[in-house]
């Protein structure tokens, strides 16, 4: 099985999916997880800067316009899991829509975040893992 880990820079999960700059993707198997590669964002809205409302969510106010998770699915098509520390309740629904689960992550390692989920010690996502994204 291989799954997705979001990181900004290859050994760090990354806080917030769409705005990571890439995701580490490991294939699991026998309860152990082997990096396989490093594959940068450049399909999220958010990676690409198309996101209405950036300067506006940078400077406090609470402006977000709706987008598709689309590319992000598409481009994580080879994977059954994502790993993250922060997705909202609508990637987590258009995930599961594809056959992608996504779970939360308490540590700051990529590579360990990838030996919880193989070990299979990873809470799987039920909603909103980050605190700016309303339902």
């Amino acid at each position: 099985m291989r799954i997705a880990v979001a990181s900004d820079d290859g050994a760090r999960v990354a806080q917030h999916t769409g705005r990571c700059a890439g995701f580490v993707v490991y294939e699991v198997l026998d309860k152990t997880a082997q990096r396989l590669e490093y594959r940068e964002n450049r399909f999220t809205a958010h990676a690409r800067g198309e996101c209405a409302g950036e300067s506006d969510a940078a400077a406090g106010h609470a402006h977000h316009t709706h987008h598709s998770h689309a590319a992000l699915v598409d481009a994580l098509a080879d994977c059954c899991v994502l790993v993250t520390r922060g997705l909202g309740p609508r990637l987590v629904a258009d995930l599961a829509a594809r056959g992608v689960d996504a779970y939360v992550c308490p540590v700051e390692s990529v590579d360990d975040a990838a030996t919880l989920f193989a070990r299979g010690a990873l809470p799987r996502a039920g909603g909103c893992g980050c605190q700016h994204h309303g339902a």
